[in-house]
């Protein structure tokens, strides 16, 4: 038992970093993208996905230029 809390503590100080490292901005894209997908509004979910990319890749970006 103690391993699965062991590990879902893990997990969500994975996505907690996640979420601050990527922002309101990225979260945002990526819930509105799926809201607006999910409705058939799929050019302007592009949109809010093409959000999300971006702040993805400069998490990846930063990441490896360190």
């Amino acid at each position: 038992m103690e391993k699965v809390l062991d590990f879902i503590k893990k997990i969500y100080a994975i996505v907690k970093d996640w979420v601050v490292a990527n922002g309101v901005e990225g979260v945002l894209g990526l819930i509105v993208g799926l809201f607006l997908w999910s409705f058939g509004y799929k050019v302007y979910a592009g949109f809010a996905f093409g959000v999300f990319a971006t702040r993805n890749w400069d998490l990846v970006k930063n990441f490896f230029k360190k």
